[in-house]
């Protein structure tokens, strides 16, 4: 390459990551943009589900379902039971959903599955703050007594009393009423245990402990309730959790004097409904299970959108205008990602050196597998492939022109994935739901991809084969780490000037001349005599 080209692309260089640097800091020093709304947080995937079965008699499940509250943002609901009627029942306390069927027989199950954003919280409650000063005659229902939170006990009374003392501020009741409860012993649940049994026994699960704590509270007159939901850990569990919300000078505060947590909750705590109600309702003599599956992962911020439409210079004010045709704002998100997929093919094959079906195949096929997951895809595509190139054999034995060969081979590739779809609906394959998304891979590309596969195969042999397309799918995979990362979908929503830089670096591989890293791993020996 001259000098004087080089010396151009270098110019270009620049150029293209200086207005992209003077772009990126307008947006952040006068457009006040800030990361911590655009960069997507930590979340959880939740997935509960119950199975039952029908005895002949009509049949009634309830359980409650997350909602988005002060603390907690849920997204991406999907509750999945075809054979039972769903009714969903709102009130200012929670969400419940009811599943029923008339007369119900055999077996049934209810999936329900989410993602939910948490933030941990902590409050500050003013030292000189009294009881007194801190009623409010509005929450008379929070100072009531019920069967297992025995307000008026004599024992509860003298408890009360006891640890009170002659302190009139709220903070001090309050931390000597957490510390005795939180003292206590721990025991793992078996059933209700109510406030007086807790108190005597000296140990209980969450639920004895905070009925006590709330118990003790009302006794002074502090409105406290309960609260049921989830300690969200990534793993298999059926248990769920229970703690406490006190009313302090307008707000709910939470308590959890099973755990220790005063006045504070981390960001692992779902709150599922507030009372004390049982998390799980349903028919008699139906076998009913459940179970939570938990896993962490990153969920993006649901303002994001409406935070962008509020800020100027940005690519969401201008794609607006073709809401009104129906374009969906993901093929936005997937059109700005996809120029990141393909700058890591170019990396993989001009600087490392490996070989792929297809230029920018790997990447292609890694925007056609977000729906069914990576494994799933990697699968799917090879299943494919495989099987549409041995097709291939017996058509080229009949000597056939090359287009009506490749529409026999699309006709093959359109019924391996109708043999997958309908694979997907086996039993031993529940584990895979997001397979039946494989009728959504370019059956053009797979086409020639296969026919691709199935020349390679008879010229250069399986071997040489087998290794292609093991380094395409490992392309595959890194494109799909990249496409798939809703981190990177938020900063290219947010600052697609970022794609100056995406060229910028092709313009730096396309002049770039030194040695593949295969390449050099290849030929170690000649460069170790060379130096010696």
């Amino acid at each position: 390459m001259s000098l004087s080209r080089k010396k151009t692309i270098n110019i270009l260089i620049i150029t293209l990551l200086s207005v992209m640097g003077i772009i990126i800091a307008l947006k952040l020093y006068v457009f006040n943009y800030t990361f911590d709304t655009i960069i997507p947080g930590a979340g959880y995937r939740v997935h509960t589900w119950m199975t039952f079965t029908g005895n002949g008699d009509d049949l009634l499940v309830r359980t409650y379902l997350p909602v988005n509250g002060k603390r907690q943002t849920v997204s991406n609901e999907q509750i999945i039971s075809p054979q039972l009627e769903f009714r969903r029942n709102i009130s200012p306390l929670h969400s419940s959903g009811e599943w029923t069927r008339y007369k119900a027989d055999g077996p049934l199950r209810v999936d329900i599955n989410y993602d939910v954003r948490i933030s941990p919280i902590i409050y500050e409650i003013d030292p000189l703050l009294t009881i007194e000063q801190n009623e409010d005659d509005a929450l008379s229902n929070y100072l009531m007594e019920t069967d297992v939170i025995q307000v008026n006990d004599p024992y509860i009374k003298n408890l009360a009393r006891e640890l009170a003392g002659s302190d009139i501020y709220l903070l001090g009741v309050l931390t000597k009423f957490y510390n005795h409860v939180y003292q206590m012993g721990s025991r793992p649940f078996k059933g209700t245990t109510d406030a007086v049994t807790a108190a005597k026994l000296g140990e209980a699960s969450c639920n004895g402990k905070s009925r006590l704590f709330i118990s003790l509270s009302r006794q002074l007159g502090i409105p406290s309730r309960l609260v049921g939901g989830l300690i969200l850990n990534s793993g298999s569990k059926k248990t769920s959790h229970q703690w406490i919300e006190v009313f302090i000078s307008g707000h709910w505060v939470p308590f959890d004097t099973l755990n220790g947590h005063f006045a504070q909750l981390p960001g692992n705590y779902l709150g599922l409904y507030r009372g004390d109600e049982a998390l799980f309702r349903h028919s008699r003599n139906i076998a009913f299970d459940y179970r939570f599956d938990i896993r962490k992962k990153t969920i993006s911020n649901d303002r994001l959108t409406s935070y962008l439409g509020e800020r100027s210079f940005n690519i969401y004010n201008i794609f607006s205008a073709f809401s009104n045709i129906n374009i969906s704002f993901n093929i936005l998100q997937f059109l700005l990602v996809i120029p990141l997929g393909v700058l890591v093919v170019t990396v993989f094959r001009n600087v490392i050196g490996l070989n792929t079906f297809g230029t920018f195949l790997p990447a292609l096929m890694a925007m056609s597998i977000q729906g069914t997951g990576l494994l799933p895809g990697l699968l799917i595509f090879f299943f494919v492939i495989l099987l549409t190139a041995l097709v291939r054999s017996p058509l080229e034995k009949l000597g056939l022109l090359h287009t009506p060969k490749l529409a026999i081979m699309m006709i093959a590739v359109i019924f391996s994935l109708l043999i997958i779809s309908i694979l997907s609906n086996l039993p031993f394959l529940e584990f895979i739901p997001s397979l039946n998304s494989a009728s959504l891979f370019p059956i053009a590309i797979l086409t020639i991809t296969s026919e691709r596969f199935a020349l390679t195969l008879s010229e250069e042999g399986i071997k040489k084969t087998s290794l292609i397309m093991f380094q395409t799918l490992i392309v595959m995979t890194f494109c799909y780490v990249v496409i798939s990362s809703i981190v990177l979908k938020a900063l290219m929503i947010s600052f697609p000037e970022l794609l100056l830089a995406v060229v910028a670096m092709n313009l730096w591989l396309g002049s770039w001349t030194g040695i593949r890293i295969v390449e050099l791993i290849r030929f170690r020996s000649l460069f170790l005599e060379k130096n010696t």
